[in-house]
């Protein structure tokens, strides 16, 4: 019986080898504003495989920053109406909410794996100053990808014994 753990650590390496760089800008770009996988979930053992840990976050972030701006204005151009459909009279009180906390939530949804995209819509949805909402991405994307690059750069070579690849 194949070990999933180690299926999915050479699916990682796989990836890394045939995409390098480039597969990891492109998950954190599409992750932002559409793709279910977590960005981290490639950094950390992209890292054990050989990735310098400081440049694939520095990738990683301006990656997803970008498609963080692309989920924003998505939210802004065609946003509106569909949450509208969708919450109805509620809007109102999410979108203060928003005004009030929008900025720490952007920020604590780009450093926790709550779902980001989510936050990246509704910021365009909720008109949330753009410059704030570039430098809430930027802070906690980066610090995100900073750790998992660094746990992945230092506990990745064990997990991969550990696991037997």
């Amino acid at each position: 019986m194949v070990n999933p753990l180690a299926a999915l650590a050479l699916w990682v390496e796989g990836f890394v080898t045939a995409y390098g760089l480039w597969g990891s800008f492109t998950v954190a770009v599409l992750e932002s504003f559409i793709f279910p996988v977590p960005t981290a979930a490639i950094i950390a053992p992209s890292t054990a495989f050989g990735i310098d840990p400081l440049l694939i976050t520095v990738v990683a972030t301006v990656g997803s920053v970008i498609g963080a701006v692309i989920g924003y204005a998505l939210g802004f151009y065609l946003g509106h109406p569909v949450a509208q459909r969708l919450f109805g009279d509620k809007l109102k009180g999410v979108e203060k909410w928003f005004d009030k906390y929008g900025v720490w939530a952007v920020f604590i949804a780009a450093f926790t794996p709550i779902p980001f995209k989510v936050f990246t819509w509704a910021s365009g949805i909720f008109r949330m100053r753009l410059d704030y909402f570039i430098l809430a991405s930027i802070a906690g994307r980066f610090l995100q990808f900073l750790i998992a690059a660094y746990a992945g750069s230092i506990l990745g070579p064990w997990f991969l014994g550990l696991i037997g690849v």
